[in-house]
Order: structure tokens, then sequence, then C-alpha cells
């Protein structure tokens, strides 16, 4: 209001100016101007690392405790039944408009992200290990000899940039969930203490996949306590319940 009022001051001594058939036009573009500069794109932050996972690690000839991973599908999986205790169905593949990868500024929009809803006001995007490249600044993973070490928790924090960077478009909230990489703690022993180096294997990467799990359910737990913090839930569809699950 100050500054309007300031506006009408100045203009009041001013001599008369006849209507500009341009005005309207000018103003109109920077109105659209302005409109598209303002992100209409809500990103949930990443959950603390204490809740969330570290999402580094190293596979090789020297990777004495190897952490464990989840498959891409298995870990969407798990992000559909926990966004459908929420009353919200995930589909595949939306298309997100107004994006440029970290890694590959050439690749112009739209970026695909895994899941979102059928009207596209909310979207996924999980970070797998394979997904480092696509969204690291260094647009793959370090490799050393035989040993390869990769971070999807830095490649998930340039996907929230690259997609909070978003101008204009239709608005949407999105969640960035990436591999927690889950350690087996060293002092985990097996139930089976004759168990043979394979079933000890299988057993220790049951444990590790139980970590993992925990883990991406509390950054979408994180997700949904963000959005609730920001009176920004999404209305509830009629989900199936998978509480039980």
């Amino acid at each position: 209001m100050a500054l309007k009022s300031l506006a009408l001051e100045a203009n009041a001594t001013a001599e008369p100016v006849a209507p500009s058939a341009e005005a309207p036009k000018r103003g109109a573009e920077s109105a659209r101007h302005a409109v598209d500069n303002v992100s209409s794109t809500d990103v949930c932050p990443l959950a603390a690392v204490a809740i969330g996972g570290k999402g580094r690690g190293g596979f090789g000839c020297v990777a004495i405790n190897p952490p464990v991973m989840l498959a891409e599908a298995e870990a969407l999986e798990i992000i559909e039944k926990e966004f459908f205790k929420h009353g919200i169905k995930l589909k595949d593949c939306p298309e997100l408009d107004g994006v440029t990868l970290p890694s590959a500024p050439e690749k112009k929009r739209p970026v695909m992200l895994d899941l979102g809803t059928e009207k596209g006001d909310v979207m996924v995007e999980f970070i797998s290990h394979d997904d480092v490249r696509r969204w690291s600044e260094r647009g793959d993973a370090m490799f050393v000899s035989s040993f390869n070490v990769y971070d999807t928790r830095a490649a998930a924090t340039n996907a929230v940039n690259a997609i909070a960077a978003r101008k204009g478009g239709e608005p949407v909230t999105v969640g960035v969930f990436y591999d927690p990489f889950a350690y087996v703690p060293e002092d985990w022993k097996s139930s089976d203490a004759s168990a043979d180096s394979s079933e000890w294997w299988r057993e220790r990467c049951t444990e590790g996949k139980r970590i993992a799990v925990e883990k991406l359910k509390a950054q979408i737990d994180s997700f949904f306590e963000y959005l609730a913090r920001r009176g920004r839930l999404p209305a509830r569809d009629d989900a199936p319940d998978f509480s039980s699950n």
C-alpha cells in the first residue's frame, strides 16, 4: 500500500498522458513474465542423515563391509504403499517441465520423474545408485580401480536443488527420496552359529534390507511431516489401506 500511495503522489502533478494501446500489452507481458519466474514447486527438504541414512557406499575388492542396496523397483513399491497409507495414489512416470538436470544442462525439459498422482500435483523421485549418474554434478559415480563409490544422498540434494529452481508451470509438491545404503552393524551376528558362509551372507543381506526399508520409510514419514507443518497435505484419494502390511 505504501508503494502505491507514493506512486499516486508522484503522478498527481504530472501532465495527463494520452492512453497508449501498447500499455495494456506491456502490462500483460510483465505480469506473465512475473508469473513465469515465480516458483510453483514445493520440494520437501531431505530427511536428516540420522533418519534417512548417509546414502553413501562403496563396492569392490576393498569393501570389507559393503552396504545393502535397494532395487529401484522394490523401493518404488515401498513408496507407493506408504503413500497409499496417506490416501494418495501414485502412477508411473509423470513429466515435470521446467527442470534441467544438474549433470546434463543440454537435456531440455520435460524431465521424467518416477511416480506421481493422476492430477500431477504430487510427484516423487527415488534416487538409486544408477540415478547417481543422472542427478550428480559430475554426471557419474566415482570409479577407483575395481572399487566403485556412490553417493545417493548427494545426488538427491542436487535433485532437490534442480527441481526447486523450476519457475512457473502448474503447482506441484515433490518428494525426493534416496537409497540409504544400509550398513549392517559390525557386531551383528547370525542367528545360527553353525550357518555356512552362504547362509550367513543371505541372513546378513536380509538384515541390511530391513534397515534400508526402515530408513526409506523414515524419509517418507519426514516428507508427510513437512507437508503437515506447512498445511499442504494433499486431499485423500480412495486409496487402499496398506497399514497392516
